[in-house]
């Protein structure tokens, strides 16, 4: 089960567990920690199983391993938000939050399921479409306003 971090506390009681337990996976996760301000400004996502096993002092499981774990149904809604976008970016514009919402309407009528769509996040999701279409998408970065996305060269980009 993943769960989302919603307060400061949970940073500051990890790094607290992480200066008794002193082994190889906390160092690991100090420096992941180290990585970013603050976990709730990150949108970070932990494993309920795995917090509990740090907290409690017990070792990592030989099965688990580390990162996310893709999400087959979101990766699936982020591909149909991209054809979706790939058809309509001459005639429509949207936002970041827009997409975001059309992909979790994609999870939901293939799966019947919208739980999964925190999977990917919107600061997720803008990552996965500066991977995906590189140097052709274009997103509008204001302060203060809601960021635009568009595609440059989608006629070449689609052919290819």
């Amino acid at each position: 089960m993943l769960l989302i971090v919603c307060t400061l506390e949970i940073g500051r009681n990890i790094i607290l567990k992480c200066d008794d337990r002193a082994d190889s996976w906390s160092y690991e996760i100090r420096g992941r920690l180290k990585s970013c301000n603050e976990l709730v400004a990150e949108e970070a996502i932990y494993h309920k199983s795995c917090h509990s096993r740090f907290m409690n002092g017990l070792c990592l499981s030989a099965a688990s391993s580390s990162g996310r774990h893709e999400c087959r149904s979101a990766r699936k809604a982020f591909d149909s938000m991209c054809f979706t976008l790939e058809i309509c970016c001459e005639r429509d514009l949207y936002t970041l939050e827009d997409l975001h919402a059309l992909m979790c309407a994609c999870l939901e009528r293939d799966t019947g399921l919208a739980e999964d769509a925190y999977l990917i996040s919107i600061k997720h999701m803008k990552s996965l479409l500066c991977e995906r279409y590189g140097d052709n998408v274009c997103i509008a970065e204001v302060s203060g306003r809601r960021n635009m996305v568009c595609l440059h060269s989608v006629c070449h980009l689609i052919v290819n």
